[in-house]
């Protein structure tokens, strides 16, 4: 069995945790650079290799996916419409369980609601409503995030298709938050 990995003091201090952010698992990457999980955010390594730490608020974490065989971790994030969504792609060897699981759990436990309507014959649009942790004194009101992910095959920049997707985000908003 693994031991729980901690973080050393010059990365804690690199993460900037906000006032009562706890640090619940951490794994270092095959190439030494740290992925650490809070009760708020997934914290992970920028690109600039500069030691720097992108903090993803958990209802903001679009997509989390361990591929077995490379031991890889993708992450994608959300970001405004017609914005390319950031992704890491993070190698571990050995893969610490223990993080991946705490990963989905999160994940998960934001999803409200997320449904898939079609505008254009099988294409549509999927509809999803994250929640943030309970208590995060960041997230917005403790309200919703909303989100549109359009099918492959359909042009989220064509006024007719975002005319539509926005239509089907207002009839299930309307049911979740009545």
């Amino acid at each position: 069995m693994r031991r729980r990995q901690t973080p050393p003091r010059e990365v804690k201090n690199a993460l900037a945790l906000r006032h009562h952010e706890r640090i619940l698992a951490a794994a270092r990457t095959a190439t030494e650079e740290w992925v650490v999980a809070t009760d708020r955010r997934l914290h992970l390594p920028e690109p600039s290799g500069a030691g720097t730490f992108a903090g993803i608020p958990w209802e903001q974490v679009e997509h989390a996916e361990w591929d077995r065989e490379e031991e890889v971790l993708r992450v994608t994030a959300a970001a405004p419409l017609g914005q390319p969504m950031p992704t890491w792609r993070l190698r571990f060897d050995p893969p610490d369980q223990r993080l991946l699981g705490l990963i989905r759990e999160r994940i998960t436990a934001s999803v409200v609601t997320e449904r898939h309507v079609p505008l254009r014959g099988r294409l549509g649009v999927r509809v999803i409503a994250r929640r943030p942790p309970a208590g995060d004194p960041d997230a917005a009101d403790g309200g919703l995030v909303w989100a549109l992910a359009f099918d492959e095959g359909l042009d989220p920049n064509d006024p007719d298709v975002l005319d539509a997707a926005h239509r089907a985000l207002a009839t299930v908003r309307a049911e979740i938050e009545p």
